[in-house]
């Protein structure tokens, strides 16, 4: 893709895809570690640490997704269940990891 749009003159985009490849192979290196971990049957602060990772990764992709078409709302949604999915895996290693959410104090919990 950025070879197809250099050849069209379009750096603007050129650059933003650009600016893609990175996190894209990050989290995409964390989540084979993380099967690859499964797997082997590493312990789970090994597994928990990669899922972390990878979401991390994730997170820092969705940024570059939503500014490559910034009129588009497709573009938009899809950073949005982007960050769904790096904050699900970040919260999933966390609990891997066994720490504990916060919960709420006193009953703010309360609905209605």
């Amino acid at each position: 893709a950025v070879e197809e749009s250099e050849v069209d003159g379009n750096t603007v985009l050129k650059d933003k895809i650009g600016k893609m490849i990175v996190p894209m192979k990050q989290a995409s290196l964390w989540l084979e570690e993380v099967g690859a971990s499964i797997l082997q049957k590493e312990s789970l602060d090994v597994i928990a640490g990669h899922l972390i990772s990878a979401g991390e990764a994730l997170l820092l992709l969705s940024m570059t997704v939503e500014v490559l078409d910034e009129e588009s709302e497709d573009g938009k949604l899809s950073a949005q269940r982007m960050v769904y999915a790096s904050e699900q895996m970040i919260l999933a290693g966390k609990e891997l990891k066994g720490e504990k959410k916060d919960k709420p104090k006193g009953k703010s919990w309360i609905k209605g």
